[in-house]
């Protein structure tokens, strides 16, 4: 059976999502203004037709709320083509129809590049779209191909899935892909999240304390769950939803471990390598440390795909990695 092939002229655009945690930022503080405000302006304790005015006006700030979001993602996004690009001296972002050819030799957009199986990172598909598919690369960040995804992705998902199942030997190498992350900074959000909300609970404990036991009740009951929440989606976010964003490609040659970008590089004769397994309110997942004597650690998050297995498969072949060790 021949391998498959895409090639034809689509709508290629390189997208930047260095820009989501200012648009995240900016909406949080104006949503904070917009409840500041609001509790300001409505009364509850008005009665008679004072009440259907607050609730008129309270329907008032959710569609300005709503209406202000937009406005400030375009604002931010305006500030940042027009003036922060430029300002920086950034290359204009690729945005064409050109043609794109995919096949055994790797990933070419003509007018862009080519690009190596190995430094193809990721798929993302689009939530309720058919015909646009994220490409994570290496060398040109994500790309929004514009093609109907049940043609594209299947002819990429063949060859990366192709490049995994190469068995390395004992001395030989592999390349592999798994995601980025910090697990100290990971736990850190963790705790901050239970912190936030325990403060969060003492405080009105202290400040309602005549409220009663059933209305504090339900604002403990509310409140806390809310706020820890809203500490841990920024966690829990990076290993889901912007998972994508953080993988990257390594090579293990014998005894060494080095990523293709060059960011870490490891013998790991002279390094403690583990494998634990972590688990908590809305995530659990599996995950390998790397030590070394000197120099950043490195955590990757293991999904289960074929190129991971190879690669601990390999790992413990050369007598690189333990038994796995429970978080705990």
């Amino acid at each position: 059976m021949s391998s498959p092939i895409f090639s034809r002229s689509i709508q290629v655009t390189q997208t930047d999502a260095s820009g989501i945690w200012p648009i995240l930022l900016l909406c949080t503080a104006y949503s904070v203004l917009i409840v500041g405000v609001a509790s300001w302006a409505i009364d509850p304790d008005a009665k008679g037709w004072y009440i259907a005015l607050g609730m008129v006006i309270m329907l008032a700030f959710i569609a300005l709320w709503l209406v202000g979001l937009v406005f400030v993602v375009r604002a931010w996004i305006w500030v940042e083509t027009h003036w922060l690009q430029s300002a920086k001296g950034r290359a204009k972002a690729f945005n064409e129809c050109t043609r794109v050819d995919i096949g055994e030799g790797g990933f070419s957009v003509q007018g862009l590049g080519h690009v190596d199986w190995i430094d193809v990172l990721a798929l993302e598909g689009i939530p309720d779209s058919d015909n646009y598919l994220i490409v994570h690369t290496r060398p040109f960040k994500k790309l929004m191909l514009t093609a109907p995804v049940d043609e594209l992705a299947p002819v990429i998902n063949h060859y990366l899935a192709l490049r995994s199942s190469v068995k390395a030997t004992r001395t030989g190498t592999l390349q592999s892909r798994a995601m980025v992350f910090c697990w100290r900074c990971f736990l850190a959000w963790i705790w901050a999240g239970y912190a936030l909300a325990g403060t969060a609970g003492i405080a009105l404990l202290l400040n309602v304390s005549d409220a009663g036991f059933m209305k504090t009740m339900v604002g403990l009951c509310v409140l806390m769950p809310l706020i820890a929440w809203l500490v841990w989606a920024i966690p829990v976010s990076q290993i889901s939803t912007f998972s994508h964003s953080r993988v990257r490609a390594f090579e293990l040659d014998g005894t060494r471990l080095r990523s293709i970008d060059g960011a870490w590089q490891f013998d790991l004769l002279r390094a403690r390598v583990s494998r634990r397994r972590a688990s908590g309110i809305g995530y659990e997942f599996t995950f390998l440390t790397i030590r070394p004597e000197s120099g950043k650690r490195l955590d990757l998050i293991l999904e289960g795909g074929p190129d991971q297995e190879a690669l601990l498969d390999a790992l413990s072949d050369r007598g690189l990695l333990p038994a796995m060790n429970p978080q705990g």
